[in-house]
């Protein structure tokens, strides 16, 4: 088990300039007052009066909550819903744009009963105080998909079978997303991934004393044992048809720029088919290249490449294929350790022990070969070893 604290140790080469607020960090400063009014409390580096802790303070900046800055997005922060202590995420969304439209109709409570939809809930809109070009969406704290590493084969077939679903979802509803990217898969890790919490800047630290800005590592656990939940983000350059509408558009979006729909831009393209296309860009710049041991997804994906858009399989193609090929897979074959962290073993065991099932989150109609006992020997020295470690 990981050490209660970890102190963070880390030093900067060159001392930051962050003593004060930077670019779109003003801006929500401006707003704390207003938000706290309305019930969201906002980290201490925004609030009136804010001070960097580091200067003539105890603490280095490097081992300060308050020298974590916004460097993201500038129209996103967390923040903390007062009436439940919630960890939330502010969005400035335009008005001018269909963004809204589409994320109210993909969260409604028709959709969002349907388990495929991966699209992230909308919790609040808010009107902002001082202009009408934009309102404030609330919506859940999420991590980008890939933070922090996937430790198992299976965890990263789950995340890209989940997020396809998501884009199937997507694509019965005539939304096409056209920005398919790693930035806008996201990840919802739950209470058990980081027991002690996360930073939003910084994932891996937190700081677990709200009278101070004192840092410390925040140890995972891992992807299976805290079932963590895939979302789509950022409807801001997508587009939704009438069912019978459908049709081709012109111009460049997304991430994706290099892409064969876009070589000629007076040239119509499909957008569901360059959906496909992003959502194998994603994955081939992402898990395929960060890991060894996933190679035998090299054909899967590639078939998601294709120049020619309409060679490209659809959602329930993908889908059906990956189902099988994730079925081809052992069980041992399936808890295959592509990043060997310092706890991965003790995630492995620890899940072998409690008979998880081996993809995590589950998949509706998965056949896999059936978990076989460890013996209760091996069993009682793991328990043993673990209620050892997590008292020294």
């Amino acid at each position: 088990m990981p050490p209660k604290d970890r102190e963070v140790t880390e030093i900067p080469d060159e001392p930051s300039v962050f003593e004060s607020l930077i670019g779109p960090e003003v801006q929500w400063a401006r707003y704390q007052p207003w938000l706290q009014d309305i019930g969201y409390s906002l980290r201490p580096r925004y609030r009136p009066g804010w001070k960097a802790s580091w200067v003539n303070g105890k603490l280095p900046e490097h081992k300060s909550e308050d020298g974590l800055v916004l460097h993201f997005r500038a129209l996103v922060l967390d923040a903390k819903r007062e009436s439940d202590k919630r960890s939330v995420a502010l969005k400035l969304v335009p008005t001018h744009t269909q963004e809204l439209p589409i994320w109210r109709y993909l969260t409604s409570p028709d959709n969002l009963a349907d388990p495929r939809n991966h699209c992230v809930p909308l919790l609040a809109i808010h009107p902002l105080p001082d202009t009408d070009q934009y309102v404030l969406a609330v919506m859940p704290l999420l991590l980008n998909y890939e933070t922090p590493y996937y430790e198992t084969v299976r965890e990263a077939l789950s995340a890209i079978y989940h997020v396809i679903q998501g884009i199937e979802f997507l694509h019965e509803r005539n939304v096409a997303h056209l920005d398919i990217c790693t930035q806008n898969t996201m990840m919802d890790p739950g209470a058990n991934f980081f027991p002690k919490g996360f930073h939003p800047i910084r994932p891996m630290l937190v700081a677990p004393d709200p009278d101070s800005p004192r840092l410390i590592y925040s140890d995972p656990t891992s992807r299976t044992l805290s079932n963590a939940k895939y979302y789509i983000i950022d409807f801001g350059q997508s587009v939704m048809f009438n069912s019978n509408e459908r049709h081709m558009i012109t111009g460049s979006v997304g991430h994706h720029l290099n892409i064969p729909d876009f070589a000629d831009e007076d040239k119509p393209y499909d957008p569901f088919r360059m959906d496909i296309r992003a959502l194998g860009e994603t994955f081939r710049k992402g898990p395929m290249q960060q890991y060894a041991g996933l190679e035998f997804l090299k054909p899967f994906v590639l078939t998601m490449l294709r120049d020619d858009p309409q060679e490209r399989p659809l959602p329930a193609e993908l889908l059906s294929q990956l189902l099988r090929l994730i079925e081809s897979q052992s069980v041992k074959s399936l808890r295959q350790v592509i990043h060997d962290g310092a706890y991965t073993p003790e995630h492995v065991w620890e899940a072998r022990v409690k008979r998880i099932h081996p993809v995590q989150p589950p998949i509706p109609g998965l056949k896999v070969e059936k978990l076989k006992p460890i013996p209760l020997r091996r069993r009682v020295w793991v328990r043993l070893r673990w209620t050892v470690e997590s008292v020294f």
